[in-house]
């Protein structure tokens, strides 16, 4: 029991450490935006592999969009496109309760580790670097402590052994529910506001991609697979001969991925040739050339859809699953509420109302400084005229950092115009302005 306690104790410093590691991705921090509201033509929808977490995700991301401009820049079809990158996050692998999750993972680490020295199993930095694939840290220790190595291959075996029993997982049961709701609504508010959409997945971040992808408007939307452990592909991929998990999954997952079609030359920074921003978009090898000119290619072929609704400092979007009348309101700072009887407020505006069913209906907070609030907005939603027992989905999102949260909840039974007056609020996003004139926002 001891032992227990001290291994959550160590994981939860460590979480702490490594940007939340078991939190969901409302947990994120404020954002500060130097530009209210960034212009965007696209955006590069990147879908995390397993075991990322929220920081390691977007700094995914972020060398995707370099790659991908990187593949554009000979290209004159890329003159004036502004391309931003958001993450679809998944938290696959992370859940605390997994049994081939990462603390599981970390019991294996801090018995095998006691075993050899005592030291060696307060060195949570070495837990991350075989989580991570690396064994640079691992090798000189094994000078000193030749039996070292014996440990660190223990350890990429049993990660690499729960990294194929959850991609499996996933093969047999695609991701449905929270993280498909949470996607969808995301890409449809995008896509109203006249973004085209690049969807890249990595790794089993190609099956919530493939569920995504049958809510998407293939006029507007392509995609790419990296390193794609799913049997179905919706656009082209990037496979590397020398990936050892993708490898592995043969016969493992029904039906098989897609044929290797690239030999990214081994390395020791990552023994699995399987990790995104390490191998695939190593600029020393071949992979990232290759996978920025996919994306280029996919990109520059795709047209716009013609706006519905405009960005904002933020968003808040609100879908439903079935006929009725759901309703989205505001409480703005100031005093004023924002619904569909009163559409324009002091800060922000109500661009998009749904009277039919499904929604979605939408929020923008003003790009002007001049008229945006600082202080806290309240977002809620009143059952107008739908049948009880609707599950409501609601998204505050902003165009420099993506989702900041997403809440899924009962609609409750029709109130009609009587509810207007006490909306169900559902989170609250708390806008500062800094003394340097910046401004952030927290979603609550």
């Amino acid at each position: 029991m001891r032992n227990r306690i001290r291994l959550r104790s160590a994981l939860a410093l460590l979480g702490c450490a490594r940007a939340a590691v078991f939190a969901g991705i409302a947990a994120v921090p404020a954002f500060a935006h130097a530009q209210l509201c960034p212009e965007r033509t696209h955006t590069l929808a990147f879908f995390n592999g397993v075991w990322n977490t929220p920081d390691e995700a977007y700094s995914g991301a972020r060398t995707l969009l370099a790659t991908l401009r990187e593949g554009m820049a000979s290209d004159p079809r890329g003159a004036g496109l502004a391309v931003g990158a958001e993450v679809f996050y998944n938290a696959s692998g992370l859940e605390r309760r997994a049994l081939d999750g990462i603390e599981d993972l970390a019991e294996v680490f801090e018995q095998r580790a006691a075993e050899l020295d005592e030291a060696l199993s307060q060195r949570w930095e070495l837990f991350w670097e075989v989580v991570d694939g690396r064994l640079a840290w691992w090798r000189k220790i094994a000078q000193a402590v030749p039996r070292a190595n014996e440990l660190a291959d223990a350890l990429v075996q049993a990660r690499n052994a729960r990294i194929l029993a959850r991609t499996a997982r996933l093969a047999a049961a695609p991701p449905t529910g929270a993280d498909y709701a949470a996607h969808r609504l995301r890409l449809q508010a995008l896509s109203m506001q006249g973004h085209g959409l690049l969807m890249v997945g990595h790794s089993q971040g190609n099956f919530f991609l493939n569920t995504a992808w049958r809510a998407a408007d293939a006029a507007h939307a392509a995609a790419v697979h990296l390193a794609p452990a799913a049997s179905v592909v919706n656009g082209p991929h990037l496979l590397s001969s020398n990936d050892t998990v993708i490898a592995a999954l043969r016969g493992m997952v029904p039906g098989l991925p897609p044929p290797a079609n690239l030999a990214i030359p081994f390395s020791a920074d990552d023994v699995t040739g399987h990790m995104l921003v390490e191998t695939y978009l190593d600029a020393r090898r071949n992979g990232r050339a290759a996978a920025g000119a996919m994306m280029a290619q996919a990109l520059l072929q795709l047209a716009r859809p013609a706006p519905s609704a405009s960005p904002g400092f933020f968003t808040a979007t609100l879908a439903w699953d079935g006929e009725g009348d759901l309703d989205l309101h505001v409480l703005e700072p100031g005093g004023a509420h924002v619904h569909y009887g009163a559409r324009i407020g002091a800060a922000g505006a109500l661009d998009l109302d749904n009277i039919k069913g499904h929604g979605p209906e939408h929020y923008h907070a003003s790009c002007d400084p001049a008229r945006l609030q600082a202080g806290t907005y309240s977002i809620g939603l009143n059952n107008y005229a739908a049948p009880a027992g609707r599950t409501a989905t609601l998204q505050l999102a902003t165009a420099e950092h993506g989702v900041l949260r997403t809440v899924r909840l009962d609609a409750g039974a029709a109130r009609g115009p009587a509810g207007d007056e006490a909306p169900q609020i559902a989170m609250r996003a708390a806008v500062a302005r800094q003394p340097d004139g910046s401004w952030t926002v927290r979603a609550h």
